[in-house]
């Protein structure tokens, strides 16, 4: 029997693939059985019968039958660590894809379940690792080559993924889908044109390729081209509406919210949040939405159930509390905070938040503390500043009151508030000549809402992680 599984094993490299199973919950290839004849090839597809309808005692009590007779066969080895993943016992599947590689080197099925394995484990260089035996194995494995393209984008090594691509470009013609990604990588390093040169020959001129009309969409916007961005993305929406993938649907959400199409945007966050229900950063960014929409109840109810999945979550931490604060629920939205504000995360927003709260508390010294924290961490913050500037007026303190307010303008001209502020700030010092120029602006700016303070609490500029 030892010599009948052996050859069986060995005719599996050179045929062709005959099934495919899931791996844990995901459908991810697995492994291939393959020969001419033979109870041993029956077996084993027996056994992966058994495992895609999940009847895993069954198999594993196959299997267990012919590792008591060949207990290093990298087939069987493989079909067991299948199941164990399928339990959620990774490491013991981990341990047996690995016997199944050091006793085949070349069984390319057992490295890419390892491949998808380690990205459960949330190791993707170890992943990253595997792929490229696989590909040295298997030049022009598909699954692999795209896979290994994915993973060096999402970490960040965008020269590497793009050295990787055009070399596969030099070699063979390639998939669109591989074309995106390139895309993808210039536009993280910021070469528009190159970026926009492989997302339309991803189109073939044919509007149905999700991927490359999303990032036409990021690079519309990034050019300023608002419109152009919006069109793309509309299209995008009606390609993806039974879209499964929540991770395309909550950076679709994302760059909808950037050109202010929150309907599409909380549309797409709603579905990834249902496939992903404990997903944190879905559920942030759907609040998020929310909040553009102005539903602070539903805004409020989303933030807080990120943070009973993850209570240590800053960026909920400082979403609940920044609605509370405009829900002028002070004391629980400073609660909120300060746990943000000792989460060690730097985020300008917390202290400006904060300091918002003292002001509605009439705490101004303490207001004043936390508005120059905000500005230290970003000097740029236009609206630490006005605050900072409205509190120095509140305490009578002219000077300092018009170097943060002066400071403001300077830095974004078409801010209404720092306008509004001044204004008030000249009437006060006598000289209304420049109080009526400021008040001018403001009408022609039409300013928006503003706090009790003459202040404008806006929704933090901090974007959600994932």
């Amino acid at each position: 029997m030892r010599r009948n599984l052996s050859n069986s094993h060995k005719k599996a490299h050179k045929s062709q693939n005959i099934f495919l199973f899931a791996l844990c919950i995901l459908c991810l290839f697995v492994a291939t059985v393959s020969a001419q004849s033979g109870n041993v090839v029956q077996l084993f597809e027996q056994v992966a019968t058994l495992i895609r309808d999940n009847r895993l005692a069954e198999a594993e009590k196959e299997l267990a039958a012919v590792l008591k007779v060949s207990p290093n066969l990298p087939i069987a080895l493989n079909f067991m660590g299948t199941i164990r993943a399928k339990q959620g016992r990774l490491l013991e599947a981990e341990t047996l894809f690995l016997r199944a590689v050091r006793n085949d080197k070349n069984f390319t099925g057992a490295r890419m379940n390892l491949v998808y394995l380690y990205l459960l484990k949330r190791a993707p260089e170890e992943s990253i690792l595997q792929l490229k035996e696989v590909l040295a194995l298997e030049p022009e494995n598909p699954e692999a080559t795209e896979k290994l393209a994915e993973l060096l984008f999402s970490q960040g090594r965008f020269d590497e993924c793009i050295n990787f691509i055009e070399k596969q470009k030099t070699a063979r013609s390639v998939p669109a889908s591989l074309l995106v990604i390139l895309g993808d990588a210039y536009l993280a390093k910021n070469d528009l044109s190159k970026a926009e040169e492989h997302f339309l020959v991803a189109l073939e001129g044919r509007l149905d390729n999700a991927g490359a009309l999303f990032g036409l969409a990021q690079l519309s916007r990034m050019k300023g081209e608002m419109k152009e961005a919006s069109i793309y993305l509309n299209r995008v929406a009606t390609l993806t509406a039974d879209s499964k993938s929540p991770e395309f649907l909550y950076r679709f959400g994302l760059e909808a919210m950037r050109v202010d199409m929150f309907d599409e945007a909380k549309s797409a966050l709603q579905r990834a949040a249902e496939l992903r229900p404990k997903g944190t950063s879905y559920l942030l960014a759907l609040g998020i939405a929310w909040l553009r929409k102005t539903d602070l109840f539903e805004a409020e109810k989303l933030f807080r159930r990120v943070l009973q999945l993850e209570p240590g979550n800053a960026q909920g931490q400082l979403h609940l509390g920044y609605t509370l604060l405009t829900e002028k629920k002070f004391d629980e939205a400073r609660l909120w905070l300060e746990k943000s504000m000792r989460s060690g995360v730097d985020i300008p927003e917390v202290f400006y938040y904060l300091g918002l709260v003292a002001q509605e508390q009439n705490d101004s010294a303490r207001a004043i503390t936390l508005f120059e924290k905000a500005v230290q961490k970003l000097p740029t913050y236009v609206h630490a500043r006005v605050a900072l500037g409205s509190s120095y007026m509140r305490l009578k303190d002219y000077a300092r009151a018009r170097q943060e307010l002066e400071t403001a303008v300077k830095l974004d001209p078409n801010e209404p508030t720092a306008h509004y502020n001044l204004a008030l700030l000249y009437a006060r010092t006598r000289e209304p000549a420049k109080a009526q120029e400021h008040m001018r602006i403001v009408e022609t700016l039409k300013t928006g809402r503003r706090s009790t303070s003459g202040v404008v609490v806006l929704p933090p500029g901090s974007s959600p992680n994932f």
